[in-house]
């Protein structure tokens, strides 16, 4: 009887130890969690962040950002998707993931197709959506036709958004970046009613 008790106590013991290592790794950073903040996390809602310059090729070949490649690594994706988009009245090309891709496009076929929002939508938008898988060495492929309407000749640069990333002819993308400095150092609250 007592070696039961013994043995109980010894597995409560164990039990109760279990527990409190549980408890204090739940709310003890590990050295891994401590650096987490300063590298890039997929985990968030926010897949991209920075900007970063690059070029294109003579074939229109063109790097995606290392940041980036990483990001899509730990998500095992290897094929983005680029279309037109048009923000602050300039032109650039608008990228996503292909789940991304996919599950807007499943959003957006759940409205009545008869709508002429969404058909506008789906002549500007779908119509010139390419698929850009990456090659060996981490580049897209970035369709003439997309180039051309980017006003894009060498220098890009990518940019993350909310819901994938951009990328512009350079030129434009300073001119947009100067525009929306200088709307901020006029109205320090223009963010304001963002709200975030």
């Amino acid at each position: 009887m007592a070696s039961k008790n013994r043995n109980e106590d010894a597995a409560n013991e164990d039990l109760s130890e279990q527990s409190l290592q549980r408890h204090t790794s739940a709310h003890t950073p590990s050295e891994a969690q401590a650096t987490e903040d300063t590298e890039l996390s997929t985990t968030d809602a926010c897949l991209f962040r920075g900007s970063f310059q690059h070029a294109l090729d003579d074939k229109g070949r063109v790097s995606i950002p290392a940041l980036f490649r990483k990001a899509l690594e730990e998500q095992g994706v290897s094929t983005l998707v680029l279309t037109n988009f048009i923000t602050d009245g300039a032109r650039c090309l608008d990228g996503f993931t292909l789940p991304a891709w996919r599950a807007f496009e499943a959003k957006l076929s759940a409205r009545s197709r008869f709508d002429p929002q969404v058909r506008k939508l789906e002549n500007f938008y779908l119509a010139r959506a390419a698929l850009c898988p990456l090659d060996g060495s981490g580049r897209v492929n970035i369709p003439p036709y997309l180039r051309a309407y980017a006003g894009m000749e060498r220098d890009v640069v990518f940019t993350a958004s909310l819901h994938g990333f951009r990328v512009w002819d350079k030129r434009v993308w300073e001119l947009v970046f100067r525009e929306a400095e200088t709307a901020l150092l006029e109205d320090p609250s223009l963010f304001t009613d963002v709200d975030v």
